[in-house]
């Protein structure tokens, strides 16, 4: 995680799987956003898909590609080989 926050890997709306982030602040943003568009007469929507095994369909060779592009490289990128 220090890696990824270093060098700005992360979204900054990435809400899960970080320290001082969660749900609520996703949910938080989400009626921020809504209320602003609403002040301002314009119009809002909302689109919700569920991922569920998404990472199941997920091309390793890819994943593998761009790790090593951000630098994770050595047994921690042999972990991710592993999964394949």
């Amino acid at each position: 995680m220090n890696y990824l926050s270093k060098h700005s890997i992360l979204y900054n709306n990435q809400y899960g799987f970080r320290s001082h982030h969660d749900t609520s602040m996703a949910v938080i943003d989400m009626v921020d956003k809504i209320s602003a568009a609403m002040d301002s007469n314009e119009f809002s929507i909302g689109l919700f898909i569920d991922l569920s095994k998404a990472f199941d369909t997920l091309n390793y060779k890819i994943l593998l590609q761009k790790l090593n592009h951000y630098g994770i490289r050595g047994v921690t990128l042999k972990w991710f080989n592993l999964l394949n």
